[in-house]
């Protein structure tokens, strides 16, 4: 086996961007080797929720919002950040479950931990299972978010996943790993 990958040290850091949409920073780094890095950009971004909502009918709720990185409508799940208000995780991807398509849920849980891009991204993906979903009232959203919400027949959406019908990367690993980690039917 070869020999592991020291981390690199940081001799300088400076942020370079900082706003309420983005916070880039730019390190000078030292691999154990000596060899510098520099500079080497950062996006630290909070800690993401994504929830994988699914009701009685065993539908999924998926969104659709315009993304103008993509310049296009995409197909989604419901998620956000983790805020500071929020007691956890769970918390977090409850609210979001609620503000983005006015759902709730009656089983709830964490199921997994993942990152998005570990290269130059600091922050956590929370993958959330909510079963049980079912509408209680309006979104409540944000000045700039426009979502149209739906229901996807289970078994669609992960041939959806699989064939690339979903638009994000984080997103579909979240959903098929939600599925995977779901309780047999009793």
């Amino acid at each position: 086996m070869s020999k592991l990958p020291e981390p690199w040290r940081v001799t300088a850091s400076r942020t370079l961007v900082k706003d309420r949409w983005i916070d880039l920073r730019a390190d000078d780094c030292v691999r154990a080797d000596g060899l510098e890095i520099k500079p080497y950009y950062i996006l630290d971004y909070p800690d993401w929720v994504q929830v994988i909502a699914i009701d009685a009918d065993e539908n999924l709720v998926v969104i659709r919002q315009y993304r103008h990185g993509a310049r296009r409508v995409t197909l989604e799940i419901p998620s956000g950040c983790v805020d500071a208000e929020d007691t956890d995780p769970v918390a977090a991807g409850l609210r979001e479950l609620r503000e983005e398509t006015g759902y709730v849920a009656d089983r709830v849980r964490l199921v997994a931990t993942i990152t998005n891009n570990p290269q130059n991204q600091t922050n956590r993906i929370f993958i959330v299972l909510a079963e049980g979903a079912r509408r209680v009232g309006e979104q409540q959203l944000e000045e700039s978010e426009e979502i149209a919400v739906e229901l996807m027949p289970l078994a669609q959406a992960r041939v959806a996943a699989l064939a690339g019908g979903f638009d994000h990367s984080a997103q579909i690993a979240s959903l098929l790993i939600a599925l995977e980690k779901r309780d047999p039917p009793a």
